[in-house]
């Protein structure tokens, strides 16, 4: 497994933004990779991360709205 950066349990890993974890679950914008769940504020950035998980679990990847 590659090194990953810090991500929070409620923040979007592709734009940085907090949404609620039960929120986003219910909306269906919650993934799960490599045994981790992950939440998104969007279907757009749930969608980008799963075409390239690692882009934005990269240690150098900065998160941008």
């Amino acid at each position: 497994m590659a090194d990953h950066r810090p991500i929070e349990a409620d923040e979007d890993p592709v734009c940085g933004m907090r949404p609620d974890p039960d929120g986003a679950r219910d909306r269906g914008l919650a993934w799960t990779y490599e045994g981790r769940e992950y939440v998104f504020c969007g279907k757009g950035c749930l969608l980008e991360f799963k075409d390239d998980p690692e882009q934005y679990l990269a240690t150098g990847y900065v998160p941008a709205m």
